[in-house]
């Protein structure tokens, strides 16, 4: 756990409200039990939402299927559960007794036939009595009345709610103007970017006295899914394909949007809570630019957990201080005012000279096998080890010894070093490799159509292996002269036992023998044969690989 002193970072005050730090989680899955919301106070944050309240209670509300498809950064999900007035109005008032210092949220909306001030007003009036410290109006959630108006299912003639009904900036701002009224404590409206209009809607908000706006970290979109097996869930436990709602830090340019579209027509002095894909300080560094006073994050604590504050705050005051500012207050809105469109924009006649032509990740541009290491690395990550071992043997033999000997440069030049340390790479490869010997892997090599051109190779050091290696996948028949009595050369006879155990040398060379490689030793070079005999031989071609 980090020093508590951490979280007493630019701290910030709405209407009376104070917040210790501008971070606070959005409402979701990790704020819907008093658990969670004991952990967010002890982990440093300084604010959380509880869980969607919906009065009466939704047509949706089922257990919700969740998938995280890691290689695109998506979230989603299906359905929701939402909590009722009664377990919100628990969950508030439990929060206020067991936590001091987390500011508390009730999202709420209201669904149902009464009039804005006996439905959306008396149900703030509720939460506000309860102990909450902001009542956040929902007007943002795609997976309400907005799933089902797209889907063109029942319920169509159910009073709109959450981004069907956050698109009507006439009706947001009149049921805002009324909770207003009604409660004496903050009233922030969590607006969708559905429709191209939540600067408008915002303004509306603002102008019938919301005390801060939002936008929302979810997108209703379709789910990945299998073109083999077309209709078939994603998601276990689901039969059917189904809209859902995206999260994570692929929405982050467009929340970015959504961000500057509300400072542009607000000004400077309207609060702007910002959320969608905010991951690490260089997100909020960017979401500040953008002129956002909050920061909201939900999918990373599903993801992370509730720890990384203290990491994403230590690395944000570093970022302040190196560039010498004293707050945030001070790089926010930087970027708004030169963000410009396109007719207005500066560009040079001619072209542009590609600086770098290195397209690959910095740990595989420095090998000098050019391993896909950032490719075995994310794969561990995920525990498909036999996918790492796959991208490890592609890159050609040896790789078991590199994982011994190898002054790994990959190292010296991972960028996960800029944040912490660099990842230990050929500590990984090492694992992986080690893990598919005890469950006997074998390369899955593809080898050309056999030629009946014959090739020599003189000297079984590491040249001479990887030349018998690179043309027996090429389809020649090879074999191997040695003059001592074991194959390995160097690997052998130069690299001491404590830095590369001799059954490792052993495994690569059965390898290449399984390739139909032919080594034979106690043939020295000159003194046991020459080339001229070689060629007499019928070897079309010799390779001298002596060291």
């Amino acid at each position: 756990m980090k020093d508590k002193e951490i979280f007493y970072f630019h701290p910030i005050s709405v209407k009376g409200v104070n917040f210790r730090n501008p971070f606070y989680i959005s409402s979701g899955p990790t704020t819907k039990n008093i658990k969670q919301f004991i952990k967010a106070e002890e982990c440093g944050w300084g604010g959380a939402s509880i869980k969607l309240v919906i009065d009466p209670a939704p047509y949706i509300n089922r257990e919700p299927r969740y998938g995280w498809f890691s290689n695109t950064g998506i979230f989603a999900f299906t359905a929701e559960k939402r909590l009722t007035p009664d377990e919100g109005l628990r969950l508030v008032e439990d929060a206020r007794k067991k936590t001091s210092e987390l500011i508390i949220f009730a999202n709420i909306t209201y669904a149902g036939e009464k009039s804005i001030e006996e439905g959306w007003g008396e149900l703030a009036k509720r939460f506000e009595s309860a102990g909450s410290h902001i009542i956040e109006l929902n007007m943002c959630c795609p997976n309400m009345s907005f799933n089902v108006e797209l889907s063109g299912e029942a319920h169509t003639d159910s009073p709109k709610t959450g981004a069907s009904l956050g698109q009507d900036a006439e009706a947001v701002s009149y049921i805002t103007k009324v909770v207003k009224e009604m409660v004496s404590i903050p009233v922030f409206v969590k607006l969708t970017p559905e429709g191209g209009k939540i600067a408008q809607v915002a303004k509306a908000c603002i102008d019938a006295g919301a005390d801060a706006v939002s936008g929302t970290a979810n997108r209703l979109a379709i789910p990945p899914f299998d073109i083999y097996h077309p209709g078939k869930a994603p998601y276990a436990l689901q039969e059917e394909i189904s809209l859902s709602c995206f999260s994570g830090e692929w929405v982050k340019p467009l929340a970015l949007r959504d961000t500057y579209e509300m400072r542009k027509l607000l000004g400077k002095e309207p609060i702007i809570a910002a959320t969608g894909g905010i991951r690490s300080f260089r997100d909020v560094v960017e979401m500040a630019l953008m002129g956002a006073n909050l920061f909201g994050i939900c999918t990373e604590t599903i993801i992370s957990g509730y720890g990384f504050l203290g990491n994403l705050i230590e690395d944000l005051k570093f970022y302040l201080e190196e560039m010498g500012y004293s707050s945030l207050e001070e790089i926010r809105g930087q970027i708004v005012e030169k963000l410009k469109s396109a007719e207005e924009l500066t560009i040079f006649e001619g072209h542009a000279q590609i600086k770098d032509t290195t397209i690959s990740a910095p740990c595989v541009t420095s090998c000098l096998n050019f391993v896909p290491a950032q490719g075995y690395v994310m794969a561990v990550s995920k525990r498909d080890f036999r996918e790492a071992y796959d991208l490890i043997v592609s890159a050609g033999p040896f790789q078991s010894i590199c994982g011994y000997v190898c002054h790994h440069p990959c190292e010296s030049v991972c960028i996960r070093g800029d944040i912490d340390e660099p990842i230990k790479i050929r500590e990984v490869k090492r694992f992986v490799l080690e893990y598919a010997r005890k469950n006997n892997w074998k390369p899955e090599i593809t080898t050309a159509s056999k030629k009946s051109d014959k090739v020599a190779v003189i000297g079984s050091g590491p040249a001479g292996l990887s030349s018998a290696y690179y043309l027996a996948v090429a389809g020649y028949d090879v074999t191997v002269f040695e003059a001592e009595d074991k194959p390995g050369g160097m690997l052998k006879y130069a690299i001491p036992r404590f830095r590369l155990p001799l059954d490792i040398i052993g495994y690569e060379i059965d390898m290449i023998k399984e390739l139909g490689v032919e080594i034979i030793t106690g043939k020295r070079f000159l003194k046991d044969f020459t080339i001229p005999q070689l060629k007499e031989q019928g070897y079309k071609a010799i390779i001298i690989a002596v060291g």
